[in-house]
């Protein structure tokens, strides 16, 4: 029965994502976007003491979701900016086997991986405290980095974990995430942080409706 209504559910979501991408000037739209923003964005920042000294605690750690190339700057920069305060010693991203532009100094490719460091260290952090993870390619992107992410927390007993993301994508990464860090049994305390980004209603119904299949199939 629980499942029926969440499909029932699903499915009216589904339509009133169509009818805003159909209908995208109606005066209503942008109630309905402040209604779903107000379910999907979750910040949960870190306490101000837990910043303060030059990285207080050595197992502190910041990860950054993967994204498109002018989403990731966004994140970047926010990443970059939390390292700066003191709340993090290492700024945690998922490796990425692709290729980018040519690029005439090496002669080759870029590779994702070097322009993502490139970034990061353009932003004043140092190339030794910007460490990537393999995380194996799932089409649940999410669960599946939130999986893999909380193992290696667990594993090398994380004190503090802050997960920098898009802003509407925050309430799905605190649920998963958190839920898979309580199940490592470690005390590892996590905190959320997402950075503002333009996004219509459609992208908010559509991931609204990914949250509610998380809650319900998937954990």
């Amino acid at each position: 029965m629980r499942t029926q209504i969440v499909l029932v559910g699903a499915g009216v979501a589904c339509l009133g994502s169509l009818l805003i991408f159909q209908f995208d000037g109606l005066s209503w739209k942008s109630s309905v976007k402040h209604a779903l923003a107000h379910v999907l964005v979750k910040q949960v920042p870190a306490p101000a003491s837990a910043g303060g000294g030059r990285f207080h605690g050595e197992e502190r750690f910041i990860y950054v979701m993967g994204g498109a190339h002018e989403e990731l700057k966004a994140r970047f920069a926010e990443a970059a900016k939390l390292y700066k305060q003191g709340l993090a010693r290492k700024i945690l991203l998922k490796s990425e086997d692709m290729l980018l532009e040519y690029s005439p100094a090496l002669g080759r490719n870029l590779k994702h991986d070097e322009w993502a460091l490139k970034m990061l260290m353009r932003l004043d952090v140092a190339e030794n405290d910007i460490e990537f993870l393999v995380v194996e390619a799932s089409l649940l992107r999410t669960f599946n980095g939130a999986k893999a992410l909380s193992r290696i927390a667990a594993q090398r007993e994380f004190e503090t974990l802050l997960v920098v993301s898009s802003d509407y994508h925050t309430a799905r990464v605190w649920y998963i995430f958190s839920k898979f860090i309580r199940a490592a049994k470690k005390n590892t305390a996590m905190y959320v942080y997402g950075v503002s980004e333009h996004h219509g209603g459609y992208l908010l119904l559509t991931e609204f409706i990914k949250l509610v299949c998380y809650r319900v199939f998937l954990c």
